[in-house]
């Protein structure tokens, strides 16, 4: 085989997506040489219009034999058989031996000088990418290149970039020093390498290259790592105070590991409302919209490797974590992309199957890379759930009140008749009006009630009870004409086999035919309309429902209920959907406190009660948070990973014509347990 010699040009001008791009990998080439120092300098007679970039390198150098025989190496495979650098033993940013044909995605001309410590003469080499053209194989090209004395290079490298093949704006000086200033971990890993930026065009962004003070004060900070078992052990910061400290707590559920390893994280978050960022603003000396507009260049979480990060995660606009979308399911208390600038510390050695993909940018999506995305987000929520704790919001003793409750006269007019007596003037009017209000507050709760479940759980019911009545209908008709041309096959092998997966299949319709049964009394005609029914018969049907998922775990389910049994008119499906979000909660913390697979109890006592019945919900996982008992129906509020918080919310909105849902304690398992009292309206 021949190469032809635009594959220079192919490496160094297509697998490198910009010029920003390009000038890091030449600086992590001075990293693996040992430099302490980089400097990148841009010059030309017009400092708004550079023609040269010249990078310079205080680092090991290059003999000639390096230059000839593995510098000119495309794909060498130097940097493999040792994997640190000889010097200061540093592992290597680059071992697929293509980073340095970034020179050819920036200039038409390379100038290379390279000298080695305590040596008198250096190497000079000069590239003309253009003659790396179409026509030509790469062994026909010829390279100039003379050894002799460089008085003015003391040791290390210094490449010349000259007819540079674009003209930089501000955006790409911008996007050069903030790439730069996340090149290198905030782990404090590399601590004897400096990059130094020359820009004439914009003196404040020259000089030693550093994040700017905003970024190195956030509001919010999580620093700490995840083990090989899941546990996280760290410490939070808001506004410079440690708040509180985690050691070795698990996250995750309970025999749930990292598949891809462990690793270490920091985590930095702003308010990006105007009370979050004005305190901040006047301390720093800046304004609000300056401070927003350097967020939005820095924010997203970056990997880094050994200290050095993976392009482009964390780059602008790469939220591959899908944060935003996350914070749009629960904005109040999910942070979006643009107010987190985070960090993933990785290594070669405990990160061994992410890997870089060819191209340099980004690592392969496989099981592994699934795996840090999703114990990344374990560990964000424990900063998420605090900060939830800690942002004021209006009215935050009564959130979990019912909304209902506080226009309830009855206390009032109890207490009117007692001083004023039951004929006084003033006890008829607020007795008149106590029942007017009330009227008033069930006409709401009424058409809140429908509202509610004409959307979310419902709106879906619908789709699916109108969907997947056609497609069954066909398959039914289908597997009668099936069984007729079965008969008409000779084979009689063929024919058993054929008949044997009809048979199979059979059952698994009837399934599905039942699961829409039990959901037809969500569809519109029937949703919110009252019912005769068992209040038994609806909560084995909703266990039903999580039939699969409550046997794949192994979770046993007991229904204790008085002999008579308990018949109620209501709206059956405002009890369903109550069920649905307790006993979906129930089977994730349960999952989460023993392990998948690993079994657990859920119970349900019904009682009777004057006016209605009573449920006393409850299960063996790992219970409410005391700090969160007050926070728990409260709208976005949740511990879990990827909850939205609006389950527990919506259920005791649900029940308020009805009655109340409480937190309870009357549980007969050691975990969470809530008491769903229907007192009104739901006699027969």
């Amino acid at each position: 085989m021949r190469p032809r010699a635009r594959l220079i040009g192919l490496i160094g001008d297509e697998l490198i997506s910009d010029e920003p791009v390009a000038l890091v990998e030449l600086v992590k080439n001075a990293y693996d040489a040992d430099a302490d120092k980089v400097i990148v300098k841009f010059q030309g007679e017009n400092p708004n219009k550079p023609d040269k970039v010249v990078v310079t390198d205080d680092g090991s150098g290059m003999s000639l034999d390096t230059v000839l025989n593995s510098w000119f190496e495309p794909g060498t495979i130097a940097k493999r058989k040792e994997d640190k650098s000889p010097g200061k033993g540093r592992l290597y940013q680059g071992a697929k031996g293509i980073g340095r044909f970034a020179s050819a995605r920036l200039a038409e001309f390379l100038f290379l000088e390279s000298k080695l410590p305590k040596e008198k003469e250096g190497v000079f080499v000069l590239l003309e990418w253009g003659k790396f053209d179409e026509d030509s194989y790469l062994d026909e090209i010829s390279v100039e290149y003379e050894v002799r004395h460089i008085p003015d290079l003391k040791h290390g490298t210094r490449l010349t970039l000259e007819r540079l093949r674009k003209e930089w704006t501000t955006d790409d000086y911008e996007e050069l020093h903030t790439r730069l200033s996340r090149l290198i971990s905030p782990f404090n890993e590399v601590k004897d390498f400096e990059v130094e930026l020359e820009i004439p065009a914009r003196p404040e962004l020259s000089g030693l290259v550093a994040p700017p003070d905003l970024i190195l004060q956030p509001k919010y900070h999580l620093k700490g790592s995840l083990d090989e078992d899941g546990n996280f052990t760290g410490t939070l910061f808001v506004n410079k105070k440690q708040i509180k400290t985690f050691k070795a707590q698990k996250v995750g559920g309970k025999d749930a590991r990292p598949l891809c390893g462990k690793f270490g994280v920091e985590i930095r978050a702003w308010d990006r409302d105007k009370e979050g960022l004005e305190p901040l603003g006047k301390e720093l000396g800046i304004g609000i919209a300056e401070m927003r507009r350097t967020l939005n260049g820095f924010c997203g979480v970056s990997i880094y490797r050994d200290g050095f990060r993976v392009y482009p995660y964390g780059q602008k606009g790469n939220d591959w974590l899908n944060l935003d979308s996350r914070s749009r399911q629960n904005p109040v208390q999910c942070l979006a992309n643009n107010q987190i600038v985070g960090a993933i510390q990785l290594s070669r050695e405990t990160n061994e199957e992410l890997k870089d993909r060819a191209n340099r940018e980004g690592m392969v999506l496989n099981n592994e890379h699934a795996a840090l995305e999703e114990w990344f987000k374990e560990v964000l929520k424990l900063l998420e759930v605090e900060r939830y704790r800690l942002r004021p919001r209006e009215d935050s003793a009564d959130a979990a009140q019912p909304i209902f409750e506080a226009f309830d006269l009855g206390p009032t007019v109890k207490i009117v008749r007692q001083e004023l007596g039951p004929s006084h003037p003033v006890t008829t009017l607020i007795s008149e009006t106590g029942k007017k209000v009330k009227e008033g507050v069930e006409r709401v709760q009424e058409v809140f009630s429908r509202l509610l479940m004409s959307s979310g759980l419902g709106q879906m019911v619908d789709i699916v009870i109108h969907e997947i009545g056609a497609p069954l209908g066909k398959i039914n008709r289908q597997l009668e004409l099936l069984q007729k041309d079965i008969e008409l096959i000779k084979d009689e092998t063929v024919q058993g086999k054929v008949a044997k997966k009809l048979t199979q299949i059979k059952p698994w319709l009837e399934q599905i035919y039942n699961l829409r049964q039990r959901l037809e009394p969500q569809t519109p005609a029937k949703r919110g309309r009252a019912t005769t029914f068992s209040v038994r018969d609806e909560v084995e049907d909703n266990f039903n429902l999580y039939e699969s998922l409550l046997t794949k775990q192994g979770i046993k389910k007991k229904i204790l209920a008085p002999n008579g049994d308990i018949k109620v008119m209501m709206s059956r499906s405002s009890l369903g959907q109550i069920l649905a979000n307790l006993i979906d909660n129930a089977v994730f913390w349960i999952c989460r406190e023993k392990g998948e697979g690993k079994g657990g109890e859920i119970e349900v006592r019904i009682e009777k009660v004057p006016g209605g019945f009573r449920l006393v919900f409850s299960d063996n996982g790992p219970g409410v948070a005391p700090e969160d008992r007050n926070r728990i129906f409260e709208p976005y509020f949740t511990t879990k990973p990827n909850g939205m918080g609006l389950g527990l919310h919506i259920s005791r909105l649900i029940i308020e014509p009805y009655g109340k849902l409480l937190l309870s304690d009357e549980g007969d398992l050691s975990g969470a347990c809530f008491e769903a009292v229907f007192e009104r309206k739901v006699g027969l």
